[in-house]
């Protein structure tokens, strides 16, 4: 392909000389660009970046000073995730799709390797994880466990947020072809815009899950509740896009519905699991994040097609029915499980001992946009009432 300009199988932003399986080493501050070809995907990894990282601020969200907001971000946005990064999607990373096959056809773990198409376990499970640690480490909210205290001012701003997000997926499923037009990171034989043919049914894919994954949590907050709780309903659209974001190109229509139909009952099980473990995540981050990004890793493992998958990474084998692909998932979510809460744990807590993780009780009663941004108290009463 004439994006390799190192001559050894590899792309200009790998560095042939010193990236490894575990971790890249290379291609500082873009140096390894000798055009004007490779700049998108640096800034599409950036995205992915930021989101991995807003992730764990719903977690933390109304305690968090911003001192330790800005300190994890950076620890997490450049070291924690990239490592994650680059085990799954670098040519050299050790669960890699895309890592160079060997006489036998095999890839670092045998066959496949482990797919995640668009980040349920790259982007979603890093940041859930993280966010879940610090979630511990900064302890609840006061007033924690009486709704009445802590309930959102306002559920039209989350509807927006949520609608903005779902669009927003499109970006990134559809986008994580890499491509407009003909070819196919995986199989350079595909040609007559293959890329733009299989953003197509990702975006189906996505539009499915996410549907099926709302309806079920509306259903199923009716049938608890006696009540439609919007707030449920709306975790249920991210639950079901996290949970079809690794599938999501690998799949069928049908798979997607179902994907995200158990991607639902996975975020309300979480939900549920950790206020009974008194952890208080206000946003349901980890729920949402970091189960249903496990959900969405295993799911590749049950319902991915071997015709789907020889398309889009031109493998063609047995994987999925000899039970391979599912051991290749799992090994990557312990993976990036434990390296996530280890390190996430030698950032969080040490934060938390300087007195840096978390505001005082008087600047959390008086809300963080008075404490740490300077707002009127009155001016944000007035505000909310307004809204």
């Amino acid at each position: 392909q004439d994006n390799k300009s190192f001559g050894t199988g590899k792309y200009d932003y790998d560095d042939p000389g010193q990236d490894n399986k575990f971790i890249g080493a290379g291609n500082w501050a873009l140096q390894n660009y000798n055009n004007d070809n490779g700049y998108y995907f640096w800034f599409f990894q950036w995205t992915f970046a930021g989101a991995c990282a807003t992730i764990v601020s719903g977690c933390v969200a109304e305690r968090c000073r911003l001192e330790g907001y800005f300190i994890y971000t950076i620890l997490l946005t450049t070291f924690i995730y990239p490592v994650v990064v680059h085990w799954v999607w670098s040519s050299t990373g050790w669960l890699s799709a895309f890592a160079p096959t060997s006489a036998g056809g095999d890839v670092y773990l045998h066959k496949n390797g482990m797919i995640d198409f668009a980040g349920s376990g790259v982007v979603h499970m890093t940041g859930g994880f993280a966010g879940l640690v610090g979630a511990i480490a900064i302890g609840p909210r006061v007033g924690f466990g009486d709704p009445s205290k802590l309930k959102g001012h306002s559920d039209l701003l989350a509807a927006l947020g949520t609608s903005i997000l779902w669009m927003g997926w499109y970006g990134f499923n559809c986008g994580s072809t890499l491509g407009a037009g003909s070819g196919s990171i995986g199989n350079p034989e595909l040609a007559n815009g293959a890329y733009i043919q299989l953003a197509g049914k990702v975006a189906v894919t996505t539009t499915i899950a996410a549907a099926s994954a709302a309806i079920t949590c509306m259903v199923a907050s009716r049938v608890f509740t006696g009540q439609y709780m919007l707030t449920v309903c709306l975790n249920g659209v991210l639950a079901g896009l996290v949970s079809i974001t690794a599938p999501c190109s690998v799949v069928e229509p049908w798979a997607a519905m179902m994907i995200g139909i158990i991607g639902a009952i996975v975020y309300g099980a979480a939900s549920k699991g950790i206020k009974l473990a008194g952890i208080d995540d206000p946003l349901d981050a980890f729920p949402v994040h970091g189960a249903c990004g496990i959900w969405g890793v295993l799911s590749v493992g049950i319902f991915a097609t071997e015709s789907n998958i020889a398309r889009y990474y031109g493998k063609q084998n047995n994987a999925v029915q000899s039970g391979n692909q599912f051991r290749n998932q799992l090994i990557g979510v312990l993976a990036i499980m434990a390296w996530v809460v280890g390190t996430s744990s030698i950032i969080f807590f040490p934060l938390k001992f300087a007195g840096l993780l978390r505001v005082s009780a008087e600047e959390e009663e008086a809300g963080l946009d008075a404490s740490e941004h300077g707002v009127d108290p009155k001016q944000i009463e007035t505000e909310s009432k307004a809204v």
